[in-house]
């Protein structure tokens, strides 16, 4: 009996898990409000399919550069990779995990295009077209 458990034990881990199944949405970009040629981008990755990660990212705006960002203890720090969960959701939100894009040129503006390449551990490269908009309010703090 112990066997046929480790039998299919080292089975299990000689197969590879279900290929990422990756789909990104509601992608955007807010402008910084205080730092001229500063963006940053949002957006929800789904995956439909065994784990991922975003490895590295690159920007089609010459000059300009991108870094994976998160949010750790109230400041903005750069991540290396942002997990993307087997049949999970990652999001890139306001206060968390984002994308920031620097040394835009000044021609960028309020209704500009830009198309981010995500490199996926996984899955590759993904192209991802984001418009940059003027900041969204933001909620008064609740006390």
């Amino acid at each position: 009996m112990l066997a046929a458990a480790l039998f299919i034990a080292l089975l299990a881990a000689g197969c590879p898990s279900q290929p990422p199944q990756i789909k990104i949405e509601d992608q955007y970009a807010e402008l910084s409000p205080a730092l001229f040629g500063v963006g940053s981008v949002f957006m929800t990755i789904r995956n439909g399919g065994g784990g991922d990660a975003v490895t590295g990212i690159s920007v089609n705006v010459p000059g300009a550069f991108v870094e994976l960002h998160d949010i750790k203890d109230r400041r903005m720090v750069k991540v290396e990779k942002i997990a993307v969960p087997a049949h999970g959701t990652t999001e890139l939100k306001p206060g968390g995990l984002h994308v920031m894009v620097f040394n835009m040129p000044r021609t960028m503006r309020e209704g500009s295009n830009i198309v981010l390449t995500l490199v996926f551990e996984r899955s590759g490269e993904r192209k991802v077209p984001v418009r940059l908009e003027n900041p969204k309010e933001l909620p008064a703090e609740r006390p």
